[in-house]
């Protein structure tokens, strides 16, 4: 799968020590920084590695110029994210940030060391109330907002109908998690594995892991206290070991392919449509990557469902945050143009054009209202309909609990183990 797609599965591979930059913040906060000009325009600096929108962002630059004479829009893309962090840390160290960056999963840190400007103060609240709710939820600390999403993501199983048909499966029978185990027994038995997955790099497994907390939990704020290990919330929490406990029963029931942890984002989605899964876990970003990567056939068979809940009647909880956001620089003399470009880049006129002409999934309710992609307008209904939760660790150290819910995939752990070695990885990659 090409470069686009790595964006958001690879978000946090280097995030536990790629960016330690305690000192570098304290340097920083508070400093003139940025702010140059040229031909006598403000210049804003945008830095990302969202190419989703490669072919969008120079239709959105010529427009706002063209009603801002007064500013200068410069946009750099880099091709993934381990490509953009150095820049970013230098930049950062520096003193230099650019107007706008994509934070990557140092949003709250950038915005606690002055960085990041707090947006809640900037924009108001009537600008924000119209993401979703996880989106906002993510980026937001002590009442201070320092990003906003610009796509969000959600996660839901892709199935073949003819496999599923050929196993005797119904596409209306996959509920919970039970129906799941059962019907994987089915499908194995044609040869098949039932869902494709990946863990590799071991923060992958996140996606899957974290909603079955806030499924045992059915409270979509517990995982936002476990980031910050603030409420008393640990790892070894028994519903944390719950959710540990429902992965291990459902790798143990070989719902996955064989080396789940050996298996790249790029891996997985070949499984399934090359034939060999019958269904894939993973991201809204997928019909984007089969669009370009399967035949016209595949596309026009594949479907997509719910995650499945923890028991009947239970809410769907599905991973939902924005895996993709925008920070405005707290320091720079141009912070005002920015905050004009970015409220411009969110404008009726122009996000809900951006997004579709991506196909890409919005950060917000009116725009996800207005979806055309049939397959991504089902996968946001959802979380118009409140089934989204928290999946992204941004809080200090939490992505280094992954490396230990590998355990759990490769089958060498138990969950009151796993757990324990969940909360002193996180703790010794915090720091503390």
């Amino acid at each position: 799968m090409g470069e686009q797609h790595v964006r958001r599965r690879t978000i946090l591979k280097g995030a536990a020590g790629a960016l330690g930059l305690g000192p570098a913040l304290a340097a920083c906060g508070g400093s003139d920084s940025g702010g140059t000009t040229s031909g006598g325009k403000a210049v804003v600096r945008m830095w990302s590695w969202y190419n989703d929108q490669e072919d969008q962002f120079p239709k959105l630059i010529s427009a706002f110029e063209a009603a801002h004479s007064n500013i200068k829009i410069e946009n750099r893309i880099f091709g993934t994210p381990d490509q953009y962090l150095p820049a970013l840390q230098a930049a950062v160290a520096g003193g230099d940030v650019p107007e706008i960056f994509a934070p990557h999963t140092r949003a709250l840190t950038y915005g606690t060391g002055g960085i990041s400007a707090d947006l809640k103060q900037e924009l108001g609240d009537d600008f924000l109330k119209d993401f979703f709710d996880s989106a906002n939820q993510e980026y937001t600390l002590d009442g201070k907002q320092y990003a906003v999403g610009w796509m969000a993501q959600t996660f839901g199983l892709f199935y073949n109908p003819d496999l599923l048909k050929a196993a005797g499966v119904g596409e209306d029978e996959l509920e919970t998690w039970d129906d799941l185990i059962a019907a994987a027994a089915k499908i194995r038995k044609t040869g098949k594995h039932p869902v494709a997955l990946s863990c590799n790099p071991t923060t992958s497994s996140l996606d899957f892991f974290l909603p079955l907390i806030t499924q045992v939990a059915d409270d979509p704020t517990y995982y936002l206290k476990l980031d910050q290990l603030r409420d008393g919330a640990t790892y070894e929490d028994p519903k944390v070991v719950q959710a540990i406990e429902l992965q291990q029963k459902i790798v143990k029931a070989g719902v996955f392919q064989p080396g789940t942890t050996g298996t790249s984002g790029d891996q997985a989605p070949q499984i399934f449509y090359t034939g060999k899964s019958a269904m894939l876990f993973n991201g809204s970003w997928t019909p984007q990557g089969l669009t370009k990567d399967a035949s016209p056939a595949f596309n026009k068979l594949y479907k997509v469902m719910k995650t499945p809940a923890i028991a009947p009647g239970k809410r769907h909880w599905t991973a939902n945050q924005a895996g993709a956001g925008w920070a405005v620089s707290q320091t720079s003399k141009n912070k005002d143009a920015a905050l004009e470009f970015l409220k411009f880049m969110y404008s009726a006129e122009q996000y809900s054009p951006t997004m579709n002409g991506s196909n890409s999934m919005p950060a917000t309710k009116s725009a996800a209202a207005r979806i055309e992609l049939p397959i991504m307008k089902q996968m946001t209904s959802w979380l118009l309909d409140g089934d989204g939760c928290p999946h992204i660790p941004f809080g200090p150290g939490s992505v280094a609990a992954g490396d230990p819910l590998a355990k759990i995939f490769d089958g060498t752990g138990e969950p009151a183990a796993v757990a324990k070695a969940m909360q002193q990885a996180v703790q010794n990659a915090k720091g503390g």
